[in-house]
């Protein structure tokens, strides 16, 4: 899945970026610069059970499995097909919850991208897994396959919250799943977590941090919780028998993660995400600087330099900079999809001065900032002398200050 959206706040006032602030191993990509995509997110929809505030395309149970994922196998063919032995430095692998299918499938899976593309030296395999799908064997499984990376969607360690969220697992499992994937080889584990959810107060909140950081992770994600359309969730929220948490109370937890996990050495590089140095999630980086990936499986969405979308089947966009294509979200429509063609639902292009404002808008999420000029005169350095943003070395950022009212500072950059 996609990087979650959620609201730029927290953080410390500050007139220049903290020290080391970018991530190594992967490139920025500046609008209108072609780059071939060395990234590919697969999509698994299958779950033990979706979770209340889930509205990524998920599903309960196992069903047509097996013709999911041989459905996967031959858009991943058609995609080398049509492109070529792409390098690839990241894989990930997203859902739903990867880890719920049979490791055997996974496996499979795996093998296809590594016969039909070149993977990089030291590239990046991700897998998303939930700790009530993990054991020991599932583990070694992965990592014989040759995913490097393990995302676990522990979201909780208190009870009650976990109940509310709907996740099948408690805290006992999600410790277990932590030492479960260490015991099989893992030295990547990323560990997402959840905020701003009904009845966790900031005691607890701060509790299930600690407990966290225990484990020893090496990223830390911590969300606030979103209510988005069409979740059971937001059918809660609407009948009233749930209410969503005061602004000010997210704004407070979302700092609260920011200190405990940066005291525990997992700096925040993005507004959500913690890690320690050189634990970053690459392939996420490649979202946040506005690079290119391919996309395969239900509902999934990819971003292409317009010069290779006739090779994927799709217009060639006038004045168009790069592509956007999306999958749709019917399992019969894509099992169904006609030989020789990619199941792919929709596209659209990516305009110059539409991919400036979104390398702006996404950039500016990052601790290391994006690269701007700030002479004396322009429009950047008066947001700047404003405290809006720090500037140095070529680069610009978003102070706390800025953070809070993102979508102007973006807005007066882009004019």
């Amino acid at each position: 899945m996609s990087p979650r959206a959620v609201p730029l706040v927290g953080g410390e006032e500050t007139s220049s970026p903290p020290a080391a602030v970018r991530p190594a191993g992967l490139p920025e990509r500046r609008a209108g610069v072609s780059l071939p995509p060395r990234s590919l997110y697969i999509h698994i929809p299958f779950c033990e059970r979706r979770c209340e505030y889930c509205d990524f395309v998920s599903m309960g149970g196992r069903e047509r499995e097996r013709e999911y994922m041989d459905a996967l196998g031959i858009e991943i063919r058609g995609l080398a097909q049509r492109l070529g032995r792409v390098e690839l430095d990241t894989v990930f692998v997203g859902g739903g919850t990867p880890s719920y299918v049979d490791p055997a499938r996974l496996a499979r899976l795996l093998g296809d991208v590594r016969e039909l593309f070149e993977l990089s030296p030291g590239a990046e395999v991700s897998l998303e897994a939930n700790p009530s799908s993990v054991t020991r064997a599932r583990a070694r499984a992965w990592r014989a396959a040759g995913f490097t990376r393990v995302s676990l969607g522990i979201q909780s360690l208190e009870p009650d919250i976990l109940a509310f969220l709907g996740r099948v697992h408690d805290a006992r499992r999600a410790v277990e799943a932590v030492s479960e994937v260490r015991a099989a080889g893992f030295e990547r584990v990323s560990c997402d977590l959840i905020y701003g959810v009904p009845g966790l107060d900031d005691a607890r909140w701060r509790s299930v941090l600690e407990r966290v950081v225990a484990l020893g992770p090496g990223h830390v994600s911590a969300y606030e919780l979103t209510v988005e359309p069409g979740t059971p969730l937001h059918a809660r929220v609407r009948r009233g028998l749930a209410r969503p948490v005061a602004a000010e109370v997210a704004l407070r937890q979302h700092r609260i993660a920011a200190e405990v996990l940066g005291a525990a050495g997992l700096r925040r590089y993005e507004v959500s995400n913690h890690a320690r140095p050189g634990e970053e999630s690459r392939h996420n980086l490649v979202y946040w600087r506005r690079g290119h990936y391919l996309a395969a499986g239900l509902g999934a969405h990819g971003h292409i330099p317009v010069e290779l979308a006739e090779a994927l089947g799709l217009p060639r966009f006038a004045e168009a900079v790069s592509v956007r294509y999306w999958h749709g979200r019917s399992l019969p429509a894509y099992l169904a999809a006609p030989p020789g063609r990619l199941p792919i639902e929709g596209a659209e292009p990516v305009g110059a001065r539409e991919a400036e404002t979104e390398r702006l808008m996404l950039g500016l999420r990052l601790a290391e900032g994006v690269e701007l000029d700030a002479a004396p005169g322009t429009r950047a350095a008066q947001l700047a002398r404003a405290g809006l943003l720090w500037h140095r070395g070529g680069r610009v950022g978003a102070t706390a200050r800025g953070q809070r009212v993102l979508n102007e500072v973006i807005r007066l950059l882009a004019a």
